[in-house]
């Protein structure tokens, strides 16, 4: 009895010893002393060595640590002959005096974790490029194996042609992902569940079907499933050749940070220009009476304003609980306007309302935004315009904004997520993010080790 109590022991003992040690022996890296903290510019590079072998695909991971600035900075770059690697990155926008967390991965494994600053820079800041490494071809679509919670780095597809997006999906059964974002004019966003529970899921983006009535994205696998979340926004052509960013978030949703990044680079064929039959959308108004987001989320509201300077716009009403009135400006004179309406931060303190495009503009009336104790309601809330800088001028146009049910319950407030700069609770991230796995181990080596001392105790007494 007491060899199996021992024999016990000792396989509790192993498990914490096995627990400690996240990578390979032979994997590992350092983290040149020069390369932290970071400086506020626009080329910080970070170098490095390591034993992965040389022409090996490294991932570096830099995320922020304070939860009022969140952000994540992903970079892949390759290991040189001489067994050194460099990342480049451009926080230029990052403000001064933020934590953040930097990881170096291999084939999912941590190799090295570093915990650092980014701080003012005081004049020339930049860091010298560093080598450029051996070209390597980019893996086709069936080479790519991913690991935990992740999408592949880059997919590449031309105009007209359908791409396939492979997501990792192990340990999550729904995930949203979202391709591309204000700067390419094109978004769109859906859940992806893993009906089959392979761990994996195939998201096929039908470029031809871009902007249309058509189905943009679908899923390889009829045991999966996938809906789309947002209103895609129509487009008079095909799809622009660019590089489309990636965000893979775990659950419904794309509030907090994204736990994977990637790029869907869609390349000029050379011939496709087709031409959509589409309306050229009202002279003055919406471009979509009905808008539709979630709780959470921020909606896109395409306004045309044509040869109006400037117009009114009222979210809400006495009605629902809840309205916003403010006056738009198109600045670049494309006689457009994209408004975004954060649904995090309505009613409370943080901008609700701001523009796509940085030229243009938004002012919110004083004092017109309805206080709010919780975060916005699900439901329907009305959208007037009228031309003008005047609040009770002629309405123009009307339309209506959906805001969905999160689907989670245990979603923050409003005050948290305006805080949070349209981020979810930190806690919600994916087992694939950032020392979610590292802290699973610590956890049960320590769980591990108290079973140990418990059981000798008891032997010894």
């Amino acid at each position: 009895m007491r060899l199996r109590a021992f024999a016990l022991v000792g396989l509790l003992l192993g498990t914490v010893v096995l627990g400690a040690a996240p990578a390979a022996a032979d994997q590992t890296a350092t983290i040149d002393a020069e390369s932290l903290p970071l400086h506020a510019d626009d080329r910080q590079v970070v170098r490095g060595e390591t034993t992965v072998s040389p022409g090996s695909e490294l991932t570096v991971r830099l995320r922020s640590s304070n939860a009022s600035n969140p952000f994540l900075y992903q970079e892949s770059t390759r290991v040189l002959q001489d067994g050194t690697f460099a990342a480049t990155f451009d926080v230029s926008q990052v403000p001064a005096n933020v934590s953040v967390n930097l990881v170096v991965h291999s084939d999912g494994e941590t190799l090295v974790e570093r915990d650092s600053r980014v701080v003012a820079c005081d004049g020339n800041c930049s860091d010298p490029a560093p080598p450029t490494p051996e070209p390597t071809p980019e893996p086709t679509e069936t080479e790519w194996e991913g690991s935990g919670f992740d999408v592949r780095r880059v997919t590449t597809v031309e105009q007209g042609a359908t791409a396939t997006i492979p997501l990792s999906m192990e340990g999550v059964e729904v995930a949203t992902v979202s391709i591309g974002g204000p700067d390419v004019n094109y978004v769109i966003n859906a859940t992806v569940t893993d009906g089959d529970a392979d761990g994996e899921a195939q998201v096929l983006f039908n470029t031809s079907n871009a902007g249309t009535d058509g189905a943009t994205l679908t899923v390889a696998d009829p045991d999966d499933d996938l809906t789309v979340t947002n209103d895609e926004p129509a487009l008079p052509s095909t799809l622009d050749p660019a590089d489309y960013e990636i965000r893979l978030y775990e659950g419904v949703g794309t509030a907090g940070q994204p736990a994977a990044l990637g790029t869907l680079s869609v390349t000029d064929d050379g011939t496709t220009d087709t031409k959509y039959n589409v309306s050229e959308g009202p002279e003055f108004g919406f471009e979509q009476s009905i808008v539709r987001t979630r709780q959470g989320e921020t909606a896109r509201i395409e306004i045309s304003l044509r040869s109006a300077p400037a117009a009114t716009v009222s979210i809400g009403g006495p009605e629902s609980g809840y309205e916003i009135n403010a006056t738009v400006r198109d600045g670049d004179g494309d006689d457009r306007v994209t408004l975004l309406f954060d649904t995090g931060a309505a009613g409370h303190d943080g901008s609700t309302l701001s523009t796509a495009g940085d030229a243009d503009s938004v002012t919110v009336e004083p004092g017109s935004e309805v206080a709010l104790d919780t975060r916005l309601d699900a439901g329907d809330y009305d959208l007037s315009l009228a031309r003008g800088t005047a609040i009770d001028a002629d309405v123009d146009d009307i339309g209506t904004l959906v805001v969905q049910p999160s689907g989670d319950e245990t979603s923050p407030t409003a005050t948290q997520t305006a805080a949070l700069s349209d981020s979810d609770t930190p806690s919600r991230q994916s087992s694939g993010a950032l020392g979610a796995g590292l802290g699973s181990l610590a956890i049960g080596g320590i769980l591990a080790a108290a079973a140990a001392v418990l059981l000798l105790r008891s032997f010894v007494a």
